[in-house]
């Protein structure tokens, strides 16, 4: 038996469909709207938080139970520091878990790296205690002619001890040479031939002795250029750190990562202050980073991003001394250009600007690096 048809009314059934088509579309219209917005949230959310999650890279270099000096840090003084870590609840990751985490985008809570460099003897009669009592990773920066060198230096079994526990190993070139600078009656390929070699073989006799990947690299004295970069890339290393002193973000480039350098002689308050530092955004900097430049008269600066710092507490170092600048407030941009009767020396100048945050207690800092020669 078939229905009869004349039994269903034929206008309902025209209202129900065009009434359940509108609300399908509005249904769609509702989803479509908070995906989208929810999307932008995210992508917001995700910006500022790349933005603001500071990893310091601190850098020490030698240690002592003695009185401190520039390179040189009292043991109590860096337990101290270590102990501060650890009770406040950083994060301490080695170089490795920073490369994952910024392929990632995620870090763990209060990130922060500790580089050794050198290869003093005290790295491991007394730093590398302090680093096993808190289970701390760290990185040691060496240039290998330095190791068995003398009593001062490490030795290549106490190298190979430390790897065992939490501590990799990068190249700091073989003799720690300023990886700018041409030896008398060299010419360029001379040049270039030996710089090569400082980046490429350091990182072979590394490997060879103790039997495992080196893959980052530290230039020495912080100095570089982009063909330097360059070269250490090629060499196949996979992250190069600087010496430009302020933090890192999600943002940062594997290869130009800035590292902190520890003095001895700092005080406990400043190390604190290190931790808290955020970067002073820039839309552009100049000139640019790594740049040689022949002119002594170059204008240098940046045009600041944002208006999270305090315009009245900026400051601007040229090479650790503080120089006299201009600040446009329309266009942000701040610049030091030198006087035509006291042009600049030929030789490498680290950028630094800072200014307090407008609504935090910290400082905030954008450093580069300039070569005039």
């Amino acid at each position: 038996m078939f229905l009869n048809q004349e039994n269903f009314p034929p206008l309902p059934i025209k209202k129900n469909k065009l009434s359940f088509i509108l609300e399908l579309l509005i249904v769609v219209l509702i989803v479509t709207s908070v995906i989208f917005y929810q999307s932008i949230f995210l992508i917001t959310n995700n910006a500022a938080y790349a933005e603001e999650t500071i990893i310091p890279i601190l850098t020490y270099h030698n240690f002592t139970i003695g009185e401190s000096s520039s390179y040189k840090i009292n043991i109590v003084e860096f337990e101290k520091q270590m102990n501060y870590l650890a009770t406040h609840n950083y994060s301490v990751i080695s170089l490795s878990e920073l490369l994952k985490g910024l392929r990632d985008s995620q870090l763990p809570p209060k990130p922060v790296i500790i580089t050794i460099d050198d290869g003093y003897k005290s790295t491991f009669t007394l730093a590398y205690p302090v680093l096993k009592k808190y289970n701390f990773p760290a990185t040691l920066f060496l240039y290998t002619n330095f190791i068995e060198k003398n009593n001062f230096s490490l030795t290549w079994k106490e190298i190979r001890e430390m790897t065992k526990n939490n501590i990799e190993i990068g190249s700091h070139t073989l003799s720690h040479c300023n990886l700018l600078k041409y030896k008398k009656n060299e010419n360029y390929e001379t040049y270039f031939t030996r710089i090569r070699r400082e980046i490429f073989l350091s990182k072979e006799i590394l490997e060879s002795k103790i039997q495992g990947k080196v893959k980052f690299f530290a230039y020495p004295y912080g100095v570089y250029s982009p063909a330097i970069k360059n070269l250490v890339i090629q060499a196949g290393y996979e992250g190069i750190l600087n010496a430009n002193s302020m933090n890192n973000t999600l943002n940062a480039d594997p290869f130009s990562l800035n590292r902190q350098i520890i003095f001895g002689q700092s005080s406990f308050n400043s190390f604190i202050r290190i931790l808290h530092q955020r970067p002073l955004n820039t839309s552009q900097i100049f000139p640019y980073d790594g740049i040689i430049e022949s002119n002594q008269l170059v204008k240098i600066g940046a045009i600041l991003k944002g208006d999270n710092y305090d315009a009245k507490t900026l400051s601007m170092k040229l090479g650790g001394a503080k120089v006299k600048f201009d600040f446009n407030p329309k266009n942000r941009e701040i610049s030091f250009t030198p006087n035509p009767l006291k042009p600049l020396i030929k030789k490498s100048y680290i950028v630094n600007i800072t200014a307090s945050d407008k609504n935090g207690n910290y400082l905030r800092k954008k450093s580069w690096l300039i070569t005039i020669k």
